[in-house]
């Protein structure tokens, strides 16, 4: 059933509205139930919407934007190689590899992608690349060089391009139901830190299938001062680490519910029927190696979930450019 755009702003209210709901209640276990099973069919869904519409990196005519597109996905290729490589060395064979190329790779595509998409001049597209590499060599000499790039692959991506999402369509629909899944969206943000109700304590299970994302709660705890981050018990206890693991749970778990909400308007689903089918077989196999393992199923599907993050940073660019150019005819 095709819905309009005020019905599904609406339904995003609710949804939204639910999602912070379940995760004042269930923050850990939401987010684990979310991550494991809406998680896999966003990435395989998103991933193949992007592929028909050609990454969004086709905005230019001609041999040369085919040209450029090839180059920035055989860039995207050669990251994920270097993550996969990186980890079996790591996790594998137990070795030290130094991270920083990895997320070098993984900075670079976050820049080419800008320049397939805005930056057509060839002049221009040198500069931003040369720009983007001196800060690249000065940033990497900073601890944040891997925290920021950490946070780009997680809430960065889940909160605030969800956020841009809302807003750009808020702008271009110009209605009250986009203004208001706008505020609620924000409120819902807000609720987190405002009401910071005891949480019931996190099992065994639940922390040890958790643990892969420590690292994230522990640098937000530091990044909001409500603690150091070095311990369990500042994680998974603590009112500062818990409004931490609410933000994240709505972050994740709204994230995902805002995608297939917009089917009838994407269309993501239109897809041939075997792709389909293989996304169906894939998806439960997914969901069978999380019953199985829940470690297993995070160290497999982390690698799927870090490429529809790079695949989609040609739509986040564009959304960023959409957002200024409505707020400049807003002015105007």
């Amino acid at each position: 059933m095709a819905l309009t755009t005020n019905q599904i702003n609406y339904l995003n209210i609710g949804l939204m509205t639910g999602a912070c709901l379940l995760a004042f209640l269930f923050p850990f276990e939401l987010f684990l139930l979310s991550y494991a099973v809406l998680g896999p069919m966003h990435y395989l869904t998103e991933i193949s919407w992007l592929h028909e519409r050609q990454y969004f990196t086709s905005g230019e005519r001609g041999k040369k934007s085919r040209s450029a597109q090839k180059g920035w996905l055989m860039l995207v290729a050669v990251t994920m190689i270097a993550l996969v490589v990186g980890f079996v060395g790591t996790e594998g064979a137990g070795t030290r590899v130094n991270p920083k190329w990895e997320i070098t790779l993984f900075y670079l595509v976050f820049v080419t992608a800008l320049l397939v998409t805005v930056i057509k001049q060839t002049a221009a597209r040198a500069v931003v690349l040369v720009s983007a590499v001196i800060f690249l060599g000065l940033l990497s000499i900073s601890r944040y060089y891997i925290i920021l790039a950490f946070f780009l692959v997680t809430i960065i991506h889940v909160l605030v391009f969800t956020g841009a999402f809302i807003f750009y369509g808020a702008l271009k629909g110009r209605s009250f139901s986009g203004l208001l899944s706008l505020l609620v969206f924000v409120a819902c943000i807000a609720s987190f830190f405002l009401f910071a109700p005891a949480g019931h304590a996190a099992s065994k299970y639940i922390q040890q299938s958790y643990r892969s994302f420590n690292g994230l709660n522990a640098e937000l705890i530091k990044l909001f001062r409500f603690g150091s981050g070095s311990s369990p018990s500042e994680i998974y206890e603590s009112p500062g680490g818990l409004m931490i693991m609410r933000l994240i749970a709505f972050a994740y778990t709204y994230h995902y519910l805002n995608w297939f909400s917009k089917t009838s308007i994407i269309k993501w689903h239109e897809v041939p029927r075997r792709r389909t089918a293989a996304m169906v077989v894939i998806w439960l196999g997914a969901l069978a190696l999380y019953a199985w393992d829940y470690d297993s199923g995070m160290a497999v599907l982390y690698f799927l979930s870090i490429l529809h993050v790079m695949l989609e940073f040609p739509l986040d660019h564009l959304t960023f450019v959409g957002i200024g150019k409505e707020l400049y005819a807003w002015a105007r």
